[in-house]
């Protein structure tokens, strides 16, 4: 008798637990910040919608084959080099930027849904997060800033990015810098395979 009784709440619990598990994923979801292009915060911006998802893939796929090394100048003449990897089963992408040696800061980039997202792990001590815009030309991937970590402590940060992928060994990256006292500021990286 006792074991059925043990038996009894052990199902009983893991009955409430699934219960409380899909009633949080679901809070989780409605909790979620909405999309850019959403009404919510009063944002008109566009983002990948309509067919979004094949957008989102094709657009994550010209990432993808930026895979190897590439090389730029920074304004006062020391070379960047970036270095971009697929992982997970080719499911992210990992975005690597090294000066000097010594590696500054890294980028994932990944689908989510009619989303191409990236967020970026930077050596100005934030995270900021980026949804693509809708584009019908691949060639052109534009970042926009859908939030950020540690801006309270340290708000100068990379806020947007648009890159031409010129061709398979030429790459264009301009960032807009936000978050400075001074203003802010824009980076044009010019960059070209190396590996």
């Amino acid at each position: 008798m006792k074991m059925f009784t043990l038996l009894a709440v052990a199902a009983a619990v893991l009955a409430l637990a699934n219960t409380n598990a899909s009633q949080t994923f679901a809070e989780t979801q409605e909790s979620s910040p909405p999309a850019i292009g959403s009404s919510a915060g009063g944002s008109s911006k566009q983002t990948i919608t309509a067919g979004g998802a094949h957008v989102a893939q094709d657009a994550f796929e010209s990432i993808k084959k930026l895979s190897g090394k590439w090389q730029a100048s920074l304004p006062d003449g020391r070379p960047i080099v970036d270095v971009f990897r697929p992982f997970a089963y080719g499911t992210a992408v990992l975005g690597e930027e090294w000066v000097g040696g010594e590696q500054v800061t890294s980028t994932v980039f990944y689908v989510v849904g009619s989303e191409l997202r990236a967020d970026h792990y930077c050596d100005l001590k934030n995270q900021p997060h980026y949804v693509a815009k809708s584009s019908a030309d691949l060639s052109i991937i534009e970042f926009e800033f859908r939030g950020a970590t540690n801006l309270d402590t340290h708000p100068t940060h990379f806020h947007s990015t648009k890159w031409r992928l010129v061709d398979a060994s030429h790459l264009i990256q301009d960032w807009r810098i936000e978050g400075d006292p001074k203003g802010p500021t824009e980076l044009h990286l010019d960059f070209r395979r190396t590996e």
